[in-house]
């Protein structure tokens, strides 16, 4: 006799909800940790207030890229992407502090 496991109580609901749950999840651990690392690069431009590691075409590149996220995840066609819209408005302050220390300083 060949064990053959029962699926007639099979919730794909529940699978599914569980998976968009670790979408979610993984997306704004995704968001937080790419932040953080920032967190030490912000510390020394804000210190030493040198930008030279940083070309103006990459932080103009950049803070375009995040616009068009931002913009991708407000136009979406059935939700607004929150998790996406953070995250593009977090990494556009970033690189607009940048930039700003680049420019001004």
């Amino acid at each position: 006799m060949t064990f053959i496991p029962v699926i007639n109580n099979y919730d794909s609901s529940k699978i599914e909800q569980d998976f968009v749950s670790f979408k979610h999840f993984a997306g704004l651990t995704a968001t937080i940790v790419g932040v953080i690392s920032f967190i030490p690069i912000l510390l020394t431009v804000y210190e030493t207030k040198k930008t030279s590691n940083f070309p103006y075409r990459a932080l103009i590149l950049a803070l375009i890229s995040n616009m068009l996220w931002l913009y991708y995840s407000l136009a979406k066609d059935k939700l607004i992407d929150y998790q996406l819209a953070i995250m593009a408005i977090l990494y556009f302050f970033i690189y607009s502090f940048i930039l700003y220390t680049k420019v001004f300083r």
